[in-house]
């Protein structure tokens, strides 16, 4: 059952992705710039209707990247922590287990569902 969770999941995912990929070969439609005879301006990505004139205008000039500003890089250095000059111990403390402790721990889990077990039996019927 899991597996075909993840193969749904997976198939899921490559629809997204093909939808995605329609989307944006329709955000690439031109669009035209529509004027009436009064001065109104439509934008629209069909042809201009009859009583309106299509403006033909010209394409962007696109950006170069290096227009861009280019910033130095930050030589500030960042703070210290508070807690970085705090003393370390100087050796963890392993946790040992011993078996009496185990075996103590185990009568005392087994004592427990005996003191549980009446409960149990009346809340089953």
């Amino acid at each position: 059952m899991m597996t075909s969770l993840i193969k749904g999941a997976s198939i899921m995912k490559l629809i997204l992705c093909a939808a995605l990929a329609v989307m944006c070969g329709a955000a690439n439609a031109a669009v035209n710039k529509c004027v009436d005879q009064e001065g109104r301006v439509l934008f629209t990505d069909a042809e201009c209707p009859q009583t309106e004139t299509r403006v033909a205008e010209e394409p962007a000039a696109p950006v170069a990247a290096s227009s861009a500003p280019v910033l130095s890089p930050v030589t500030v250095p960042a703070p210290r922590s508070r807690w970085a000059d705090l003393p370390r111990p100087l050796a963890r403390k392993t946790a040992t287990i011993d078996a009496t402790t185990l075996q103590a721990a185990r009568q005392t889990m087994l004592m427990q569902d005996e003191l549980h077990k009446p409960r149990r039996l009346l809340s089953s019927r």
